[in-house]
């Protein structure tokens, strides 16, 4: 059973992983064009600070703050695992662990949809491209509640008599 288990764990690690590194690889093109246009742009532009400076400010916070959810969201995803490999698979440790996979990866990826959805990109590329995150983190939150649920019942059933 753990060796089950461990496997999917690991198989969402890479599938994760090479969907991070193709999609930048995919866009890399793009994001390169972007960069030279704007690096030309920004020598063009007067230097004074206005919107344009605050809204890239708040542009850059927004993103290490999805940085600091996602790394937070891995780390407790790690721990979940490392759990499961020390035999302790219902304690109420996991259950936060999967409430923190989730809710971050959650949170993460709606501010990625919704900045994308603020810059005018389409919907059905938005949608492609977050679905599969969004599906995740509901399926670590189900787990998260299956698990509190299971060891409620299991201090139920160990007061009985």
């Amino acid at each position: 059973m753990k060796k089950k288990l461990n496997l999917f764990c690991v198989l969402i690690l890479v599938l994760k992983a090479a969907q991070i590194v193709v999609g930048n690889v995919m866009s890399f093109g793009e994001n390169a064009q972007a960069f030279h246009q704007g690096w030309e742009e920004g020598g063009k532009a007067d230097t004074s600070i206005g919107f344009e400076f605050w809204g890239g400010l708040f542009i850059v916070m927004l993103g290490l703050v999805c940085l600091f959810l996602i790394i937070r969201s891995l780390i407790a995803f790690v721990r979940f695992i490392l759990n499961v490999n020390r035999n302790k698979v219902f304690v109420w440790e996991n259950v936060p662990l999967l409430r923190w996979t989730g809710w971050g990866l959650l949170a993460a990826t709606a501010m990625i949809a919704i900045h994308d959805l603020l810059d005018h990109i389409p919907f059905e590329k938005i949608y492609n491209s977050t679905i599969d995150d969004f599906i995740f983190s509901v399926f670590c939150l189900i787990m998260a509640e299956v698990f509190m649920i299971g060891l409620k019942l299991k201090e139920e059933q160990d007061l009985t008599i």
